[in-house]
């Protein structure tokens, strides 16, 4: 026997349908042999697959199915015809010899099989690797146009000047381009589940105020259908975003929005029930928000949980007044703290490294809104109700501006 020995490095070798006549002279040789009845992509590591086929009969079985093997494959027959060829070779065989060959030439010729799929396995990666890249720096590309009003030209070369400049790999700039885009996404929509379950509440209040009008009892159902279809795609995005990362955390928040919808569906609606329920979803999304801003640490992106905090706060104001209009003895004492919660706030946000000249407009916008809602929590009873509604709709609406504003800040995409 000649010197011929497996590589510690070489894989299992899996026969099919049976072990070969030379399967003793391998095991001599070091190679590991199995048996499995059809080939298929093995479990626990890198395998050669080993096809003894010791007629034409078993030849023609072979090629009865098109499946690919799944795993590099040397195939022992007789000499097939071309179309014979052909078909293994679509399957996956990387060889073929005669079924009686020697054993020596047979384990050399496996070794250079798994060499071959060694190497062919790596240029395969190679190849996905820079396809990766590719896919990333588009993504990044996208990202950086709809943000900033840019081309893909001027995208590019933000990419590329940034990676420059923090002596990084283009690849790597377009992941993290990415991947903050994506926090900041699944932080805003979380941070938008808190506030949707105090504006639905505010919401179902609103319509049952006996002065409402009969187009603004429905413009307010309108308003609140459209915010039962915000917590719902808020959800289904959500779980996209996180691919079944803090699976537990989003479950609960799912939980909680059935219970508040079911409570919003009643007939009779009860808002001390539905505000209960809507309690509970600001709860478990307070903790999907905790658990998203733990992984933004100190990167600009996690200002973005600061700024949707104050959606929440704008909107939890309105209900409580507007619940203590609606309600008879309602506890009106969170009012004011509310107030005073929703001014430390927003001075946090206004003193925080973001918010500069380029944001300044936003900001704006955002104080001349806080003052209409000011103005309707300190007015007569008569009037209260559409004041606060419409004050708490305009600074929603500033704040949703605000917040698209910082989603499109350079600082933060490239933070």
């Amino acid at each position: 026997m000649s010197d011929t020995a497996a590589s510690p490095l070489s894989p299992r070798l899996i026969c099919s349908p049976e072990l070969p006549p030379q399967a003793p002279a391998l095991q001599a040789q070091g190679w590991s042999l199995c048996t499995v009845s059809e080939l298929s992509p093995p479990a626990g590591g890198p395998a050669l697959g080993l096809l003894w086929c010791p007629d034409r009969t078993a030849l023609a079985q072979l090629l009865h199915s098109d499946r690919a093997f799944g795993l590099p494959v040397v195939l022992l027959s007789p000499p097939p015809a071309e179309a014979e060829r052909r078909a293994v070779l679509a399957r996956g065989a990387v060889q073929w010899l005669p079924a009686d060959v020697d054993a020596d030439v047979l384990g050399e010729a496996l070794l250079w099989a798994c060499d071959l799929a060694t190497q062919q396995q790596a240029r395969e990666q190679a190849a996905q690797a820079k396809l990766d890249e590719r896919k990333w720096t588009e993504r990044a590309k996208g990202l950086l146009m709809q943000a900033r009003g840019i081309d893909e030209a001027a995208a590019f070369a933000l990419l590329r000047n940034t990676a420059m400049q923090t002596q990084s790999k283009l690849p790597e700039v377009a992941r993290g381009v990415v991947r903050t885009s994506e926090l900041a996404e699944a932080l805003e929509r979380a941070g938008a589940q808190r506030m949707l379950s105090q504006r639905l509440v505010k919401l179902q209040a609103l319509r049952q105020w006996p002065r409402l009008t009969p187009p603004e009892r429905r413009e307010a159902q309108a308003m609140l259908d459209a915010s039962a279809e915000r917590v719902a795609a808020n959800l289904a995005r959500l779980g996209e975003l996180l691919r079944n990362d803090l699976a537990e955390e989003l479950s609960a928040v799912s939980t909680a929005w059935a219970q508040l919808d079911a409570a919003l569906g009643n007939r009779q609606p009860d808002l001390s029930r539905s505000d209960r329920a809507a309690q509970r979803l600001l709860e478990s999304s307070e903790t999907l928000v905790a658990r998203l801003s733990e992984r933004a640490g100190q990167r600009p992106v996690g200002l973005l949980a600061q700024v949707t905090r104050l959606r929440l706060l704008s909107q939890r104001l309105a209900k409580e007044g507007l619940l203590a209009q609606v309600i008879p003895g309602r506890d009106t004492s969170g009012l004011a703290a509310g107030l005073d919660e929703f001014i430390k706030a927003y001075d946090e946000v206004r003193a925080a490294p973001l918010a500069g000249p380029a944001l300044q407009p936003a900001f704006k916008d955002v104080d001349e809104a806080w003052l209409l809602l000011l103005r309707g929590l300190r007015v007569e009873q008569g009037d209260a109700v559409q004041r606060m509604h419409q004050g708490s709709e305009r600074l929603l609406q500033a704040l949703e501006a605000l917040i698209q504003a910082l989603q499109g800040s350079l600082q933060l995409i490239l933070g």
